[in-house]
């Protein structure tokens, strides 16, 4: 029979063993049948139709009704609900999958050979953080201890053409100490940037630049340090491309922003404004149990002219 084929060909294309999706099939155009009928109509040879049966059973795909005489009648569970079951059943399983490969995923990038190299010199230095920042795909943290840094590294007009780029937006943190901002050429790169750069001061000192790049890379800057023996300032900083080092540093930038102030008044004002309006969207639509019953209060009858208010019972 054609129908019976077809229904049985798709039972099998959704991994029913072969005796199974005949079995099923036959049972769902029988309605109710004997084990012998049913290995008839199926063409599953008679030894064989009890054991699928009772695996199919076990399934609830079928179930034994009231027999007639003593031959046990079998009858199919209904088809939306069989492969409703199957259907989720298959949903948990590609979940899992997923699961398990994101796993693996992400074990294989924290197992990539990690990076690790010195860079020597003023004009090495600048090169690489330019050019690091300008492959910046998410975002990028600066933890400099002066503002002036960022115009003598040549990043200062960099950073702001990346947040402007519509078509490949980065997001940019800045970080500074107090006395990078503490003359009149800092405090001009402080409000030359772009708006969208949060600037923030740290109460701690620190005579660095640390970049961090898209959680990824981190560059660990150190200038300005007098040799004795030469009389000469030396440069030099570390490039890492380790991602379980650079999540390392990233938590500690994390935390010290969190704790830090905003320097420019706009900045200030703006998180004022985010704050107002998160709190706003928790209480919004929300009544609390004193707004309830003011609402009730001005909603019940006075009680009388002598009335002092609401009664509390």
């Amino acid at each position: 029979m054609p129908e019976l084929d077809k229904a049985k060909n798709a039972l099998i294309a959704l991994e029913w063993s072969e005796y199974e999706s005949r079995t099923y099939s036959a049972l769902v155009q029988l309605g109710k049948a004997t084990a012998s009928k049913i290995a008839k109509n199926s063409n599953v040879p008679p030894n064989r139709v009890y054991q699928v049966l009772s695996k199919l059973s076990e399934r609830g795909v079928v179930h034994t009704t009231e027999a007639r005489g003593s031959a046990t009648e079998y009858e199919a569970s209904d088809p939306e609900a069989v492969l409703q079951r199957e259907k989720q059943i298959f949903s948990d399983k590609i979940d899992q999958a997923l699961e398990a490969l994101n796993e693996l995923k992400e074990r294989k990038q924290d197992t990539e050979i990690p990076v690790t190299y010195t860079i020597y010199g003023k004009r090495e230095l600048s090169t690489y953080l330019q050019t690091t920042i300008e492959k910046a795909r998410k975002e990028v943290f600066i933890a400099v201890d002066t503002l002036i840094e960022l115009r003598h590294r040549e990043i200062l007009d960099l950073i702001n053409s990346l947040v402007k780029d519509k078509d490949y937006q980065v997001s940019i943190r800045v970080l500074t100490t107090e006395r990078g901002v503490n003359d009149e050429y800092e405090i001009e790169i402080a409000n030359n940037l772009d708006k969208q750069i949060g600037l923030k001061i740290s109460e701690d000192e620190f005579a660095t630049i640390f970049t961090v790049i898209d959680n990824e890379i981190m560059i660990y800057t150190a200038y300005g340090f007098k040799d004795e023996e030469r009389g000469e300032q030396d440069y030099y900083g570390i490039y890492t491309h380790d991602k379980k080092t650079t999540r390392i540093i990233q938590r500690s930038f994390n935390l010290q922003y969190e704790k830090s102030e905003f320097f420019r008044e706009e900045d200030k004002k703006r998180e004022a404004e985010q704050k107002e309006n998160d709190a706003d969207k928790q209480s919004d639509g929300k009544s609390t149990p004193s707004d309830q019953s003011v609402e009730q209060q001005e909603e019940a009858p006075s009680s009388g002219p002598t009335s002092s208010g609401p009664k509390l019972g």
